[in-house]
């Protein structure tokens, strides 16, 4: 009951893929949007991501161009955005942590839309009481380790720490900005990141990666972690980042790795005039690696 107290807002939002979701029944996959943006450290606008990356998604051809297939027919359902407007981030991270635990028990594949990376937390929290090995790999420009950020624990800065702070193992790919406290921590704890530097220089990055997991894999994507080139619409770009050949062979063998993957959020979309190609993009990337995770037979 308190899972349908907090997703209905409204009966008019938009589905991801639009009215070509509807071919696909029973669902095994269930899309939810959670438009927080209580903490910025630039440029706004990510409580805009979730519905760009909907209102995007109808663009795309249903009709895979690599895998060859419709990933629709797997069944996909669109829930109505997460009401977290005007209320704390405790609450929020709550409403999140209950949503997205609603689509576990009920069989389904969750893919969150955020929203600040804030929203990853609470979302990894559920994720861990049904998968107790689970493994989190960020994409991200940043390490996101700060014990606080503006005066708050609940901040996309510091969504590593509290993930860390559950005592989940991470790795986390893509990274190229940090402050000295947090590759002080890193250094201290000897994680070893797959900053752009050690991609560039060590062909071999994705194979060390799948080495070093251990779990079932949940995959959040900071948009920033992309090179903005590719992804320009977001808060806090950086110099760099992955191609969208570097990104999507790294969904595909998360996906079809030994592990698997068993949740998925992209987060920190920042809708901007001009680049309006970025959320279809985003809504690319979320399907392409959907179906990797479910190949249909002809």
């Amino acid at each position: 009951m308190v899972y349908v107290a907090v997703m209905e807002t409204t009966t008019d939002y938009p589905r991801f893929l639009g009215a070509e979701s509807e071919v696909g029944t029973p669902p095994r996959i269930a899309v939810l949007s959670a438009p927080l943006a209580a903490t910025v450290s630039w440029g706004g606008g990510t409580e805009e991501g979730p519905s760009a990356i909907l209102r995007a998604s109808p663009a795309l051809e249903v009709f895979d161009d690599e895998l060859l297939q419709e990933t629709v027919l797997a069944g996909i359902v669109t829930r109505p955005p997460l009401a977290l407007a005007g209320v704390s981030s405790e609450e929020a991270c709550r409403r999140i942590k209950v949503a997205v635990a609603a689509e576990l028990a009920a069989g389904l594949f969750p893919v969150l839309l955020g929203g600040e990376h804030t929203v990853s937390g609470p979302a990894v929290a559920a994720m861990r009481e049904k998968y107790p090995d689970l493994h989190v790999v960020q994409v991200d420009a940043h390490l996101d380790l700060r014990e606080s950020y503006d005066g708050t624990r609940l901040s996309h800065a510091c969504v590593m720490r509290r993930i860390a702070e559950l005592e989940i193992p991470f790795s986390q790919v893509g990274i190229r900005s940090f402050s000295r406290e947090e590759w002080g921590l890193v250094r201290e704890r000897r994680w070893q990141p797959f900053t752009m530097t050690r991609i560039l220089e060590q062909p071999d990055w994705q194979e060390q990666l799948l080495a070093e997991i251990k779990g079932p894999v949940y995959l959040t994507v900071d948009v920033d972690g992309l090179d903005p080139t590719l992804m320009p619409a977001t808060g806090t770009p950086e110099p760099g980042g992955l191609s969208w050949g570097q990104i999507i062979a790294l969904t595909r063998a998360l996906a079809r790795g030994p592990h698997g993957l068993v949740g998925l959020d992209v987060v920190e979309l920042a809708p901007r005039p001009g680049a309006e190609h970025a959320a279809f993009t985003a809504a690319k990337l979320i399907y392409r690696t959907l179906g990797y995770l479910f190949p249909l037979k002809e």
